[in-house]
């Protein structure tokens, strides 16, 4: 099974990957959103199987983001109403949080000087201006107090996620902190074009859009995961001698 996974090119991945957007996008076109729907329900188990094709274990902090991830594009996929729209979101808040909660080990590490400062400050209230822009379009919008709530709970950890994504690439600028960040964005423009669609207008290349952002993010969280794992794994263990001080020869001889 192993053999089979790391055996495949990585041109056939992305032309397998360029079918499905085209597929997706003839689909929404024509607004028949059964293919859609399919491709992003079953996206995360592929993604989990192809995983466990090739590494026995996940961390659990990583396994409990695509978990909840996966139930909230269930409850995002069978719409039963309001309260499936409210699920939805809940589970998705809850995966972005604990995305947050990974980006918090990194932040720790960040030193505060010089363009870093403001680049941050920048983003930060760029960010925040926009959220509040997106609020004031679609406020109105919104009947259910509960769902406003969750809504506006759901601009805030997008707006934390892309702030400390940024902040811990620029602190790194490692190829894992660049695939964080775009992954992020993907995120973030997934649930703006998603929440425009379903509040404001309704448009077959907003969603076609939203759609592939969404999945583009889940193959980059699949893709940092992995590589976190790698890391790991090769990363050497240090035995007792290197935490002991080495004299000189002279002197052990």
């Amino acid at each position: 099974m192993k053999q089979v996974y790391t055996g495949i090119p990585n041109g056939v991945l992305v032309f397998v990957l360029l079918m499905v957007f085209a597929v997706n996008g003839i689909a929404t076109f024509y607004e028949s959103l059964l293919i859609p729907d399919i491709t992003r329900i079953i996206s995360i188990l592929i993604l989990l199987t192809l995983y466990y094709a090739s590494r026995s274990r996940m961390a659990n902090v990583f396994l409990t983001i695509f978990l909840f991830s996966f139930i909230g594009d269930i409850f995002h996929v069978f719409d039963l109403g309001e309260l499936s729209s409210k699920l939805a979101t809940t589970f998705y808040l809850g995966s972005y949080s604990l995305l947050v909660f990974v980006l918090l080990g990194k932040f720790k590490r960040i030193k505060y000087e010089g363009l870093v400062s403001i680049y941050l400050i920048v983003v930060l209230l760029l960010n925040s201006y926009f959220l509040y822009v997106l609020y004031d379009v679609i406020k109105d919008n919104f009947a259910d107090y509960v769902y406003l709530s969750l809504s506006v709970c759901h601009g805030i950890i997008l707006l934390a996620m892309t702030f400390f994504a940024f902040a811990v690439y620029l602190s790194q600028e490692t190829t894992q902190s660049i695939i964080f960040l775009v992954m992020v964005f993907c995120f973030v423009f997934s649930d703006v074009l998603t929440y425009i669609c379903d509040l404001y207008v309704y448009f077959w290349v907003f969603e076609f859009f939203g759609n592939m952002l969404h999945l583009a993010s889940l193959i980059l969280l699949f893709t940092y995961v992995h590589n976190h794992h790698k890391i790991i794994k090769v990363k050497p263990k240090m035995s007792l001698d290197d935490y002991l001080i080495k004299g000189s020869e002279r002197l052990t001889a």
